[in-house]
């Protein structure tokens, strides 16, 4: 069986998107590959969540350290911003297939292909060679089983009445606690779910706002099925351009998002022009009021189809 070896990097400050979508391609890939993870850092919740399924950790103190790893068979999977051109150069030299996930396009590619699953990707964005392949756009989505499994299902919002909040990982700017107090303003939500990711440091001010409303229901580090779940029972969610927005998308909820991160600019401007999201822009105060305010006339398109998988493993086979 074929080698695939993903290098990534994540801690509670940053990263931890990286390897989320790098767990969810290497399930797509695991029955057809042998997989392993190499990271500098990686946070214990996720590195456990890697380890329920069939593949290898191996944690590196240095770039030299995985380089002398490397033999012309294994295919190379880099997800970070860090890896430059040069970086990429020497895998190629090894004698690697190689691939780059990325989403900000800010540097020359030596990749065999490049996953972008930004709506507003296209080639013209990369200084790439000609040997390049590209998998661009929503039909190569990076999500786990969960919500991959539920993308086909069709799901009608008439009626606003439950709604999601989550801004995942650390949550630095504590949006979690600003887009609630927006929320609770609102009589029409019966049911309001937050979620705060592994790394969120301001639960004592959450809670104490929790306990003062019984519409609040509060759940904290969940696991994927747990998140899917969720948002299916939920009409909305509220949630920035990340790859939580793919999540929400796939199952169908009614999404209202913005952004807070450069990072996040490709995928919240692609949804918006598609029409895809209730635009929330940078989650200001006005900005969440008035997304709210258009929940009952915006019609929910279907934009993920499940299929992604059966993409990604025939590109992967195809590299030599």
């Amino acid at each position: 069986m074929r080698r695939v070896w993903i290098r990534a990097d994540g801690n509670h400050q940053f990263g931890l998107g990286h390897l989320v979508r790098c767990t969810a391609l290497a399930q797509m890939l695991q029955n057809h590959f042998r997989i392993t993870f190499f990271f500098k850092e990686v946070p214990k919740q996720i590195k456990q969540e890697i380890e329920k399924h069939p593949f290898q950790t191996t944690r590196i103190d240095s770039e030299e350290a995985f380089f002398k790893k490397l033999t012309p068979d294994i295919t190379v999977v880099l997800d970070g911003y860090h890896f430059d051109a040069g970086y990429q150069k020497k895998i190629k030299k090894i004698g690697c297939a190689l691939v780059c996930i990325d989403d900000i396009h800010d540097k020359e590619f030596y990749a065999d292909l490049i996953i972008n699953h930004a709506p507003a990707a296209t080639k013209k964005l990369y200084a790439a060679q000609p040997y390049t392949r590209f998998a661009l756009g929503p039909d190569y989505v990076l999500l786990r089983p969960s919500f991959l499994s539920v993308s086909s299902q069709k799901k009608q919002n008439r009626y606003y009445e439950k709604i999601l909040i989550c801004f995942g990982g650390s949550d630095s700017k504590n949006l979690t606690r600003r887009t609630l107090d927006v929320v609770l303003d609102f009589n029409q939500f019966k049911k309001i779910t937050i979620i705060t990711g592994s790394a969120y440091l301001h639960e004592k001010g959450l809670k104490a706002t929790i306990s003062k409303d019984n519409r609040i229901e509060y759940f904290h580090a969940v696991d994927q099925e747990q998140m899917a779940r969720l948002m299916i029972e939920a009409d909305a969610a509220i949630v920035p351009a990340s790859g939580i927005l793919f999540e929400v998308l796939a199952t169908g909820t009614t999404a209202i998002a913005g952004m807070y991160t450069d990072n996040q600019k490709n995928v919240y401007t692609g949804f918006k022009n598609m029409n895809a999201i209730i635009d929330a822009g940078t989650f200001q105060i006005q900005q969440v009021e008035n997304a709210i305010n258009q929940l009952g006339d915006f019609q929910n398109p279907k934009i993920i189809d499940g299929k992604s998988p059966e993409r990604l493993l025939k590109l992967f086979q195809s590299l030599k």
